[in-house]
């Protein structure tokens, strides 16, 4: 590389005894020299790592001109003895090394150094210690050494870390030597300059002899490796040339030059081509010459620092701006020889720097930068093949390439010019271009190529474009149509990005005018719908064409070859409204806006424009085959789905042909929204939680489909379940029942039953259906526990009068139960009480209006009063409790083992809300019937449960039996029909009109409409069978009254009964053990006798067990309680204590004789009438009458 010719500090050497030899290869082995450190008098210390020695003997003879090369001057003369005899050096050697020392010391700057080499082993010889006169070497440095040691000693060793010291202290001498005569140089060059420079006004000036003296200086400085300030040094005289330049004093130049051969094809960056320093110093060098010599020099240097970025960087301006002064001067260097110059120099630069590119450590930004600078020399050297081209008829006098002359066409070379000056260039790459086009074709491709690299390692988009389109343009002018394309296929896209719409229609033109030749028909159309994109750029002629070639060939594109382009800017499309009338049997449709900004029309296949909601659920509205005038056009769109609720316009579809042209309303900074209502003409599905729940048997929800208006030819239903766990077994058919619905209101009479085809996508079957029909069928459901509504996706496809229609909407079912109930089971002998207590779940209140309990084969239900009672309204923290009595059924005698013992609690009731709500939507209906507005019935009745019934009072309504409504709110009765245009006041008026004519509505006019509106609940209940049941009584033996302290003996009397046991017959043999356990209050009561005893019983004994019992208080003592238990644990046994909850009443002893004479017929009154309840304890009266007092 050119850039990278070092130079070396040049150290020569003297041996006349013949050992340098034997030194050489050691010596070199501790080159090059490092970590040398230079301070100057003025600047701060300069490291030198790295500093190359040219080693050459040492040569006696002077030339005239080495003062004036200081890269050629020795630094350092080395002059190597090897003598041990003291006579000998005396004699011979000691006048060698002066005449040496006299030849060194006559030439200026330069140092010296006396080397004595010996080996280790005659340093050791013991004789040298007993000779007196001194060694050889002691003598040398006696003999030369000055007020600097300039003597040193090489002791060779066989030891290597002997010998390592050795050479490190002749190395150090070295280095001490070298930069001593560095400093000298340096000096004595300052002072030179300064000296010169002081006289640039004196006549006789010389500009040449001061450059030569300051690149002496710069060469010392690269000599020493500090390249740093040998550039300083050469940029210092290039601003002092610009400065004789300014000042017009170019005396000590020649002529211009540029006329020697190769001028326009030599290396820019040889220093060798020319002797330019012999033709500086004879002032004989031209401007040309110099100026190239001093860029050169420039770039050398920073070649040597590595800096390829900056070389790249200084060359572009080096060219640009020395390009203006050969420019003015193109008549005495001819025609061409610009261009020839500039293509060289750049590629010359380039060349150089990518070979030292890989020798440089760059970062990423830093290798951005070289490929940039790179790249843009490389296009400036392409530029000048564009115009060499031009000249040459290879290239069209036409854009892109004309972008490159910043002047007039040149006349051809076939032209007769006499006045110009003939010129050839020289480049061989050039030669070739322009002797053959098939070269000059292969030499722009290769170097626009490189700088298409360039520029995209550097992220120049811009200029990549620009080169890519130079590129594409070449291939069309050579009717290479195929490449042309494949160059072009994203460049004009990528022009219209970049905001350079001239450029892209250019390429445009030339795009669609190869996708054509070559046959790439829906290319062709993709380039036509770009060029009429930027119509403003066409004329209406092309316009025209280039319509019609779209309209022509969008038809005949394959499928799979569809286009899609954006409305903007051929067309603009706006929605301005929606209209719903409900006389209208096809719905609600949109009215849009379409502009054509074209002077020419289309007719499109298609317009459809999608709306979406907040639930995901989206309708297309659209209209088929019409005509797009220039101009402003006004369409009807209408929609075959149906599914009310608040829309957003989404987007745009216009399909002409194959091309699609889309647009996305919600990208505008205004979204429009609009409200679309169920149209009565179209079929309706919903889903909806059944009237009769039965808790315990597998769920289902109710499937209604209302066909309205609609002949229903076929269809298919789907459900898609939206909550989370919720999921539909699949089934094979659903069985339905279809009934009539007569103004809004369904018949009891069925017109059919059948069963609905279930399909293997899911999706359920719907039946052919006339007008005005309800098909409902129950669809059973698994979810998760303790959800309290699911959401649910009902879709309806389905076709009247030919025409597919697609009906959608989301229900939410409530599965969430307003009330809940327990149970109490009593046990007797022949029958068992079961006590039923319903409790409210929320805070609305529900009005019970019949509760029934159902019986089952094990067990009958007696007659109960309860269900002749009227309804009743059941209040948060309240509870209402019914009490039905069982007994065993006289048909069934436990020959089913497997029958059910569970019998169903049905409760039916009416929650008030619902009760309120189904009179506000029925009251609603009535009025938006009468102003013609049923469209909007859904919407409104939603809207106004959810929000203008918040302040309902449903616990004031169910005490008072009066409908409070509050005040309406106005404000947010506006808000609620902000989106449904022209029927936003006559909504806000029927709101008002119901305000007004049901506030405070009575209880009976509600029930009106509402009465038939019920709910019914079914709950499981388990009566529990006990295998043994166990009668207990306690029969105190007493016929008078009891004292406190005196003994009552009883008997403890159990009956053994499987009258409960509904499921085996027990053998009467079969005998089982028990255990009674008396539960005794203490401080009421002394027990005497077995407190626990275990017995054993067969089934209908009875056995009698003696205990006394001892009152320890006066007054009304409760009997103590006693339980029966199993002794094994899986018998499961029931008691039924006929003395629970009996008291007796204890009388002191003091009062017994006073009262019995005085007032015995009373006393004998009170006894008699002193039974607590029960059959027991009037026995126990009795047996006291015949007591004696």
């Amino acid at each position: 590389m050119v850039v990278l010719d070092g130079k070396k500090v040049t150290v020569t050497y003297t041996d006349e005894f013949g050992i340098w030899q034997h030194l050489a290869d050691d010596f070199r082995q501790h080159l090059p020299l490092r970590n040398l450190h230079w301070k100057s008098a003025k600047g701060p210390v300069r490291n030198i790592p790295v500093l190359g020695v040219d080693l050459k003997r040492f040569n006696t003879e002077t030339t005239e001109r080495s003062h004036m090369l200081p890269e050629t001057l020795p630094y350092l003369n080395l002059y190597f003895v090897n003598c041990d005899d003291n006579e000998t050096y005396r004699q011979i050697v000691k006048t060698q090394i002066r005449e040496w020392l006299n030849i060194a010391e006559s030439r200026r700057n330069q140092e010296w150094l006396i080397v004595y080499v010996t080996k280790q082993e005659n340093f050791r010889n013991p004789a040298r210690y007993f000779n007196m006169k001194g060694t050889v070497f002691d003598k040398i440095k006696a003999d030369f050494n000055t007020k600097r040691d300039r003597c040193v000693q090489l002791r060779l060793s066989e030891s290597e870390s002997e010998d390592y010291e050795a050479w490190q202290e002749l190395i150090a001498k070295i280095k001490e030597g070298i930069l001593s005569s560095f400093d000298q140089f340096f000096k004595q060059y300052e002072e030179d300059i300064r000296r010169l420079d002081s006289q640039r006004s004196m006549i006789g000036w010389n500009y040449c002899t001061f450059f030569i003296l300051k690149e002496g200086l710069a060469l010392t400085f690269e000599v020493m490796n500090i390249f740093e300030d040998a550039l300083v040094q050469y940029d210092e005289l290039e601003a002092s040339f610009f400065q004789v330049l300014k000042d017009r004093a170019l005396a000590w130049f020649g002529n211009f030059g540029a006329t020697d051969p190769n001028d326009d094809s030599a290396n820019i960056l040889d220093v060798k081509k020319k002797q330019y320093r012999d033709l500086i110093m004879q002032n004989s060098i031209s401007e040309f010459d110099f100026r190239c010599y001093l860029f050169a020099r420039q770039c050398q240097l920073l070649g040597r620092l590595h800096k390829s970025v900056e070389i790249c960087r200084r060359a572009q301006i080096f060219i640009s701006t020395f390009s203006r002064s050969i420019k003015e001067h193109q008549a005495n260097v001819g025609e061409y020889f610009l261009e020839s110059w500039i293509f060289s120099s750049c590629m010359s630069v380039v060349n150089e720097c990518e070979e030292l590119a890989p020798l440089t450590s760059m970062d990423d930004s830093n290798t951005i930068a070289f490929n940039a600078a790179k790249g843009e020399l490389l296009d400036l050297a392409r530029k000048q093949l564009d115009k060499i081209g031009i000249f040459y008829d290879h290239l069209p006098a036409s854009l892109p390439f004309t972008t490159s002359l910043n002047e007039t066409i040149p006349t051809s070379p076939n032209e007769d010019n006499e006045t110009k000056k003939k010129f050839v260039i020289t480049n061989k790459e050039l030669q070739e271009a322009i002797d053959s086009q098939n070269d000059f074709d292969v030499l722009y491709l290769s170097l626009t190529n490189r700088a298409l690299r360039a520029y995209e390692g550097s992220a120049r988009l811009r200029s990549l474009l620009r080169l890519q389109g130079d590129v594409a343009a070449l291939h069309f002018h050579r009717k290479q149509y195929e490449d042309a394309v494949q160059v072009m296929e994203d460049i004009p896209w990528r022009y219209g990005e970049q905001g350079w719409i001239v450029v892209e229609n250019n390429l445009l033109f030339k795009f669609a005018a190869c996708q054509k030749e070559l046959g790439q028909t829906r290319s062709y159309v993709g380039s036509c719908l770009s060029l009429l994109r930027n119509y403003s750029l066409l004329t209406n002629e092309e316009i025209a064409f280039y319509a019609d070639e779209v309209k022509n060939l969008c038809s005949t594109l394959e499928k799979g070859e569809e286009i899609n382009r954006q409305f903007k800017p051929i067309f603009a499309v706006s929605v301005s409204s929606i209209v719903d009338d409900i006389g209208d049997e096809d719905g609600p449709y949109l009215s849009v806006e379409l502009t054509n900004n074209l002077s020419t029309s289309f007719t499109f296949d298609q317009l459809a424009i999608r709306l979406v909601s907040g639930q995901s659920e989206e309708i297309w509205f659209g209209v088929c085959k019409e005509e797009i005038k220039p101009g402003l056009n006004s369409y009807k769109l209408y929609s075959d789905n149906s599914a009310s609720g608040n829309y957003f316009v989404e987007n745009v579809r216009m399909s002409i042909g194959k091309v699609t042209f889309t647009h996305n309303f919600l990208n505008e900074s205004k979204k429009k929204s609009f409200r679309i209502n169920e149209h009565p003409s179209v079929l309706r599905a919903q889903i909806i939680a059944p009237c009769e729940i039965h808790i315990g048997e597998p769920q289902y929800f109710l499937v209604r489909i209302f066909t309205g208006l609609s002949h229903v030819d076929e269809g298919k239903l789907a459900l898609e379940p939206v909550s989370e766990g919720l999921s539909f077994p699949k089934s094979e058919k659903y069985h339905s029942i279809t009934k009539s619905v007569i103004d809004e209101k369904i018949s009891e009479g069925k017109v059919s039953e059948q069963d609905l085809e279930v399909f293997e996508d899911g999706k359920i079957k719907i039946p052919p259906s006339q007008s005005n029909q309800l098909i409902e069928f129950q669809i059973p459901y698994d979810c998760t526990w303790g959800a309290i509504e699911h959401k649910v996706k009902v879709s309806a496809e389905y076709k009247s009068k030919g025409k597919l229609r697609v009906f959608t909407s989301v229900d939410t079912i409530k599965v969430w139960l307003p009330i809940s109930v327990n149970e109490l089971n009593i046990f007797r002998d022949d029958c068992l009480f079961l006590k039923m207590d319903i409790t409210l779940q929320g805070s609305v209140p529900v009005r019970v209006l019949k509760t029934d309990l159902i019986p089952s084969k094990v067990y009958d239900v007696a007659d109960n009063p309860s269900l002749t009672l009227p309804s009743l309204n059941l209040f948060g923290k309240q509870h209402a409790s019914y009490v039905y009595k069982l007994t065993r059924s006289k048909d069934y005698h436990g020959e089913e083992k497997s029958a059910s013992t569970q019998i169903h609690f049905v409760v039916d009731y009416r929650s008030l809300q619902d009760e309120i709500e189904n009179y506000v939507e029925q009251t609603l209906n009535t009025i938006l019937k009468s102003r013609n507005l049923f469209q909007h019935s859904q919407f409104l009745i939603e809207n106004v449960k959810e929000h203008l019934l918040k302040s309902v009072d449903y616990v004031s309504y169910g005490m008072t039996d009066v409908l409070d409504l509050g005040e309406l709110d106005v404000t947010q009765c506006e808000n609620l029909f902000v989106t449904h245009g022209s029927a936003k006041e006559a909504l806000i008026d029927v709101v008002k009109e119901f305000w007004k004519t049901s506030n405070q509505t009575s209880n009976e006019e509600i029930m009106l409409v509402s009465n038939d509106l019920k709910s019914s609940i079914s709950f499981p209940v388990n009566v529990p069978s006990s295998k043994v049941l166990n009668t207990v009584e306690l029969i105190i033996s007493k016929s008078h009254d009891f004292i406190v302290g005196e003994p009552c003996h009883c008997r403890l009397i159990v009956r053994h009964s499987s009258y409960w046991n509904h499921t085996s017959s027990t053998d009467s043999k079969d005998t089982f053990e028990f255990f009674y356990d008396v539960h005794v209050d203490f401080d009421n009561w002394l027990l005497a006798g077995h407190k626990k005893l275990c017995f054993t019983l067969k089934v209908g004994e009875t056995k009698e067990f003696p205990i006394t019992l001892v009152p320890l208080k006066t007054g009304h003592l409760l009997v103590p309680f006693v339980r029966v238990a199993s002794l094994n644990s899986h018998i499961f046994s029931e008691t039924v204590y006929l003395n629970n909850a009996e008291q007796i009443l204890v009388r002191p002893r003091t009062q017994s004789a006073t009262f019995f004479i005085e007032q015995q017929h009373r006393i004998h009154s009170i006894h008699s009438g002193a039974g607590f309840g029960g059959p027991g304890h009037h026995h126990h009266n009795e047996g006291m009458e015949n007591v004696e007092f």
